[in-house]
């Protein structure tokens, strides 16, 4: 347990720049600018969310929490699906920008949901 709360700021940190990159890409799409694509900018966030993904799976087997005791863990796991999907068609550049701009609305709002449910741990279902 002596490991926890470094990995804990790992995992935070790994967040955080997911949060960060998403956005960057996404103005970076808005202001007209896709050659982002063709620059490092194309696969780090799929490195760092890599790492966050390993620390929140060593959190997870070093840690206290369970999915079926805390509700909070598992919604948070959904929420991600949906904003890993939100989030493609986001950045997808064949899509129409209403449709873009829509599912980056909702991405980020994921995206807020889980870190609000991360921050809080409020006690669902129970």
């Amino acid at each position: 347990m002596e490991y926890y709360a470094p990995i804990k700021h790992l995992h935070m940190l790994f967040a955080y720049l997911t949060a960060l990159l998403f956005t960057l890409r996404l103005v970076l799409d808005a202001i007209g600018k896709p050659g982002w694509r063709q620059t490092p900018l194309r696969f780090i966030p799929h490195i760092n969310d890599s790492l966050l993904l390993l620390f929140a799976l060593t959190l997870w087997f070093i840690g206290p929490w369970q999915l079926m005791t805390h509700g909070w863990l598992g919604l948070k796991i959904v929420l991600l699906v949906g904003y890993i999907g939100a989030g493609m068609v986001a950045l997808k550049p064949g899509k129409p920008k209403g449709v873009r701009i829509g599912f980056a609305v909702l991405a980020l709002a994921l995206l807020g949901a889980i870190f609000h449910l991360a921050k809080a741990k409020p006690l669902l279902f129970g």
